[in-house]
């Protein structure tokens, strides 16, 4: 049963860390475009590259949030340390705080599709 939760909570951390790899990608690749066919439009360039800040940003926390607790889950099942007081640390205090700070970087990220013309 630990194999399954910890191989899920990679698993998901992976496909999400790949999710916003792509949607930087393409917010790059749509500065680049329009940086090329008007040099005027500055104004688009600057919030794709807010949202990368905050996309890098989004991606860093759950980095610092999720690989240390697999970390030390895995560190723990194989008896190498004794993570049992560890665990209400991640749940209460770490965990919680990476939840916290990922809406407000979601729900102020502009939608870079609503400002083409």
């Amino acid at each position: 049963f630990t194999w399954v939760v910890l191989i899920v909570n990679f698993l998901c951390f992976i496909v999400i860390t790949i999710s916003y790899i792509m949607i930087n990608f393409k917010t790059l690749h749509s500065s680049r475009r329009i940086r090329d066919k008007s040099r005027a439009d500055d104004t688009l360039t600057r919030r794709n590259r807010s949202v990368q800040r905050k996309i890098t940003f989004i991606i860093i926390t759950d980095f610092l949030c999720w690989i240390p607790f697999i970390t030390t889950c895995l560190l723990h099942y194989y008896e190498v340390v004794d993570a049992s007081s560890w665990y209400s640390t991640f749940s209460i205090i770490i965990l919680p705080i990476n939840s916290v700070i990922k809406p407000p970087c979601c729900t102020t990220i502009p939608c870079p599709g609503a400002y083409r013309e």
